[in-house]
């Protein structure tokens, strides 16, 4: 059976790559390995996902953003870059990729992240968030992101916001209308090459409308 990156422990051979990226004039190393997501570089539906978050919102010191599927770190790593006053929680579920998000933080010195090593679907933290970003792992399934969706929904303060990013040939009609059915609202922010950019905002009238 082909091992998907989404497992909480790889068995593939390791295959270690380093490779640069640049964003916003600040350039980042990156090590990765087989059975890891998007091994070889940042893929693009994370680097519009920041791009989108970073231009239409205003995030205000010591808010708390909290990253669902962090992979090998590329999104919490270069927030910390862009937004040193946030606190952020980067959980993942691939022991590989949370091992080497905490090395690629090391690297990049985005020392104060906290990286847990969990599976993001039955995630349940004492702490609440303004922001929640997620780029989901499709090949899960859908019932699977839409836990994604559920959790952020029970982990975000009054008025935070999940911010995520899927495919409109991977589902994206269908999970702008699941995110309106819980959230009770829904705006797509962006659309790139078959990217888009979803959002919903958990509003105070939410719990008694669902």
């Amino acid at each position: 059976m082909t091992e998907q990156y989404f497992e909480h422990q790889p068995h593939s051979a390791d295959h270690p790559q380093t490779f640069e990226f640049s964003f916003k004039h600040k350039t980042y190393t990156f090590q990765t390995n087989a059975g890891v997501f998007s091994k070889s570089q940042i893929d693009y539906g994370s680097q519009v996902l920041l791009e989108s978050f970073l231009s239409n919102y205003q995030v205000e010191n010591q808010e708390k953003i909290l990253e669902l599927g962090s992979g090998y770190g590329p999104i919490s790593i270069i927030l910390n870059q862009e937004l040193p006053q946030t606190k952020i929680t980067a959980v993942e579920i691939n022991r590989r990729a949370y091992e080497l998000a905490k090395q690629n933080a090391e690297l990049n010195q985005a020392s104060s992240i906290q990286w847990l090593l969990t599976d993001a679907i039955n995630l349940q933290l004492m702490d609440r968030y303004q922001w929640v970003l997620t780029n989901p792992p499709i090949r899960a399934g859908k019932h699977v992101i839409q836990r994604f969706v559920a959790v952020a929904y029970e982990h975000l303060l009054e008025n935070g916001r999940l911010v995520l990013v899927i495919q409109k040939k991977q589902g994206a009609p269908s999970m702008k209308k699941y995110m309106e059915e819980v959230f009770g609202n829904v705006e797509r922010l962006k659309q790139d090459k078959g990217y888009w950019i979803l959002s919903s905002q958990k509003l105070a009238s939410t719990d008694e409308n669902r």
